[in-house]
């Protein structure tokens, strides 16, 4: 039943396995055989320098439904059930009939491994390939890698991730066998050819030979020499060794005889060999620190350079900002200064309008007075012709008046009549002589007048002058000042081309700053996790020192147990603790009351020994004690035959 309109004869193959265990190799091998996996891959990075090969369509999916059951989308969980909600299985629908263009596609992703079961329903024509690696190489795989915060933590979550995760691989290929290959990293590495054909054979799908320069044999780590890791996997998680040998059991395997020697590295105990082996690693990871601190002490020495230098540049900006604050006052002032010239140059050129309009005045009054003045002039001398010419009558009246006088009466008449024209002349020449004098009058007024406008005219031409000076000055004062202030940009452009350079090298320094202080926080970050390495070492030093002062002691067992059961009350797990008490029960060579006393005596020791303090009170007031008594005190006392 074709459920998605998918092509015709189209094959399905899904590549899942736990995370860094291979599964992007594997997907390298079949892509290069001839898989379509997608356009849209994640590209590489440290952890994977040749690509991850996975899908974005289908990565962003699971991310997207872990999110909505509050899981951390990287798939850190051990949940056993995560439910896909409706609206997601539509979204699947369409993520498939998107990537379904070729007739033998499918994708890897280390998270389908959480939703095989969903995408077996959904794509009942899919086949599905899985890959397993050993939980010591993976779990130092996620160790090594340091990028997930949790695993520094919690280092026992990488170990419960892994059985997580195969645990499901198991389930499903119990249920989904026939649609299933699954194979161990390490086969697949031996014959890649071989892998690869052995899935083509059961699988019936067209895969060609793949590239024979996929593997790079030293980007896989292997342990072999390290065996107390899988010692301290089988001690604390036993269960992760069975899961592994089921995934062996069922497993593809090339040989006929099933490959064991991984067993060869698990030893009985692995306490000594995990304490002196880790003791030379953390001689090796205590040259590394000189290294390291010799060069954080180098940054830290080229910091306080850099802020030097920072407060240099800092302090030369403050005396540029300075200079440039007083050059713009004094360029305040300057144009303060040529506005107040200008304004009195404005006025002093409006007196000057007014005293030309003046003068012009002056000028005009005086003209019309000296044309007047000539007037009067020529009158007074036409008065003093007909005068004189009235005179010489009156004498020649006289003449003829001495002559007729004897001839008195004959010229009474003659006489009477040029008296009568005596008297009229005399009294035009008294009208001429007033006329006379009013014009002298006037023109003595005329004169005053024409004084005082030439003095005003003189005060004007004076002030003119002086204005024509205080021009000039300040003409030269603008010309001056427009040289200062040109100057004074001048050297505002070159303050401000140094401030931009000061700005360009400020940011680098800063830029520079930033970077060293990113790699002191890393090695500050390095060094502290080296520091709890150191703790944890020294810690498991002082166990391994316990156990072999107790160890070929009788009750030997009962020792350990007491010893577990003190390191998790040091480090604060009371139900841990309690845990290791209620075991050690088991092997208890005394009563029920002694063995209370045994336990705190115990504590006392190994809280001396180890040079911590003891809290008995707040030890016996704990519900973990208090409950592990009563259970100690209410389990009924075997009989003991005679």
């Amino acid at each position: 039943m074709n459920r998605l309109n998918l092509p015709e004869k189209s094959s399905i193959v899904v590549i899942a396995g736990m995370h860094r265990s291979g599964t992007s190799l594997t997907t390298s091998l079949l892509e290069s055989a001839g898989l379509h996996i997608g356009r849209d891959l994640v590209g590489a990075n440290k952890s994977n320098p040749k690509g991850h090969f996975e899908n974005k369509d289908f990565l962003e999916f699971h991310r997207t439904v872990l999110r909505s059951q509050e899981i951390i989308d990287k798939g850190w969980t051990l949940q056993d059930k995560i439910t896909v909600e409706e609206q997601y299985v539509a979204e699947a629908k369409e993520i498939v009939a998107k990537n379904a263009i070729s007739s033998l596609w499918g994708w890897k992703e280390p998270r389908t491994t959480l939703f095989l079961e969903f995408w077996a329903n959904l794509l009942p024509e899919a086949n599905f390939i899985l890959i397993y690696r050993s939980p010591w190489e993976v779990v130092d795989s996620l160790y090594r890698r340091r990028e997930d915060t949790i695993f520094q933590r919690e280092p026992e979550m990488a170990v419960k991730l892994w059985i997580h995760y195969n645990q499901k691989i198991i389930n499903f290929y119990n249920h989904f066998s026939r649609r299933c290959f699954l194979a161990n990293l390490r086969e697949i590495v031996k014959d890649p050819n071989l892998y690869v054909e052995a899935i083509k054979e059961k699988f019936k799908i067209p895969l060609s030979a793949p590239a024979s320069n996929l593997y790079d044999p030293s980007l896989l780590h292997h342990q072999k020499e390290e065996g107390h890791r899988p010692s301290l996997i089988d001690y604390y998680f036993p269960e992760a060794i069975e899961i592994y040998q089921e995934l062996e059991a069922r497993s593809w395997q090339p040989d006929e005889n099933l490959d064991g020697s991984w067993r060869e590295l698990i030893k009985a105990s692995p306490y000594r060999v995990w304490v002196f082996k880790d003791w030379v690693n953390f001689r090796g990871f205590e040259t590394e620190n000189q290294a390291l601190r010799a060069e954080i002490k180098q940054l830290k020495s080229q910091l306080n350079q850099t802020e030097q230098e920072l407060e240099t540049v800092t302090s030369q900006q403050s005396k540029t900002q300075q200079e440039l604050d007083k050059s713009q006052d004094k360029l305040h002032q300057t144009e303060s200064q040529l506005r107040q010239t200008e304004e009195v140059l404005e006025k002093l050129q409006s007196q000057l309008r007014q005293t030309e309009q003046a003068l012009e005045q002056s000028h005009s009054q005086l003209k019309s007075t000296q044309e007047e003045l000539t007037r009067t002039q020529s009158q007074l001398h036409e008065t003093q012709e007909e005068l004189e010419q009235s005179q010489g009558d009156l004498s020649q009246t006289r003449q003829e008046l001495q002559k007729s006088l004897s001839n008195q009466h004959r010229s009474q008449l003659e006489l009477e009549q040029k008296y009568a024209q005596f008297h009229q002349i005399q009294e035009e020449l008294e009208q001429y002589y007033l006329v006379f004098q009013e014009k002298d009058s006037n023109l003595k007024q005329s004169q005053s007048q024409l004084k005082q406008t030439e003095e005003l005219l003189d005060k004007s031409q004076s002030q003119l002058h002086q204005t024509e000076e205080v021009l000039k000055q300040s003409h030269s004062q603008f010309k001056q000042t427009k040289a200062e202030l040109e100057a004074k940009q001048s050297q505002l452009q070159e303050t401000q081309e140094k401030l931009k350079q000061s700005n360009v090298k400020l940011d680098q320094t800063e830029k520079e700053l930033v970077q060293v202080q990113s790699k002191w926080s890393q090695s500050q970050r390095e060094l502290e996790q080296t520091h709890s390495q150191l703790k944890q070492v020294q810690a498991e030093f002082e166990r391994s020192r316990l156990q072999q002062a107790i160890a070929g002691q009788p009750d030997e067992s009962y020792q350990l147990l007491l010893q577990d059961a003190w390191y998790a009350y040091k480090n604060g797990n009371l139900e841990k603790m309690a845990r290791y008490l209620q075991q050690s029960l088991k092997y208890k060579p005394f009563s029920r009351t002694e063995t209370v006393l045994n336990w705190l005596e115990s504590f006392a020791k190994f809280s001396m020994e180890s040079g911590v303090s003891l809290n008995t009170e707040s030890l016996t007031n704990s519900d973990e004690w208090k409950q592990l008594v009563r259970r100690l005190m209410s389990v009924k006392p075997k009989l003991v035959s005679a």
